[in-house]
């Protein structure tokens, strides 16, 4: 266990420019929005696969980006912070703190847990054969939390009967962090 204190974070400016590029970036083109570069990243991280920032680059980002060079360098740097950020906390054994309010009953058209479900979700299905070799069903059993919240499983009927009650598709949001860390483990066990 690491002492929380020592993780290290994005500062409040760092975090806004970071959002607001990442948010510009995803109204110019149909790219990822911060929530979902935050899922994207905690999953290769979490994930059985080396992490590489390429990795994101890749795969939120259309190939023509409306970043400027010193746009697309600071964006980089910022994305190479936030990994070390999200590591520690993963090797930190602690519930992992998702960005944003863990449900989907929000006035926004996708509230950020599914965006960053989604972003999640999305590396996962990069490496999936990856994900599922050691253990698929107790894989998919962490997963499932994240799978409902990102709503690109919305036409299975265990999604929808979650879909109808309230306190069990908060709970289920809420079982996000957790699930989270006990992939991690599970992932990196020797």
């Amino acid at each position: 266990m690491s002492d929380l204190n020592s993780i290290p974070s994005l500062s409040e400016d760092e975090l806004e420019t970071l959002g607001v590029l990442l948010e510009d970036e995803a109204e110019r083109q149909d790219s990822f929005d911060f929530f979902a570069v935050h899922g994207l990243m905690t999953a290769l991280i979490a994930g059985p696969v080396e992490f590489s920032v390429q990795q994101i680059w890749d795969c939120a980002f259309d190939e023509q980006l409306g970043f400027s060079k010193a746009e697309q360098e600071q964006v980089n740097s910022l994305l190479l912070k936030l990994s070390k950020e999200i590591q520690a906390w993963l090797d930190s054994g602690q519930d992992f703190p998702v960005p944003c309010d863990l449900t989907l009953l929000d006035d926004e058209d996708e509230p950020p847990v599914e965006s960053w479900a989604m972003g999640f979700m999305t590396g996962v299905l990069l490496q999936e054969e990856q994900w599922y070799a050691r253990n698929e069903e107790t894989v998919a059993q962490h997963l499932f939390p994240i799978m409902y919240a990102s709503g690109l499983f919305m036409d299975e009927p265990e999604m929808a009967d979650i879909d109808e009650d309230v306190d069990l598709s908060n709970q289920m949001c809420a079982n996000i962090p957790a699930a989270v860390v006990e992939l991690y483990l599970m992932l990196h066990a020797e």
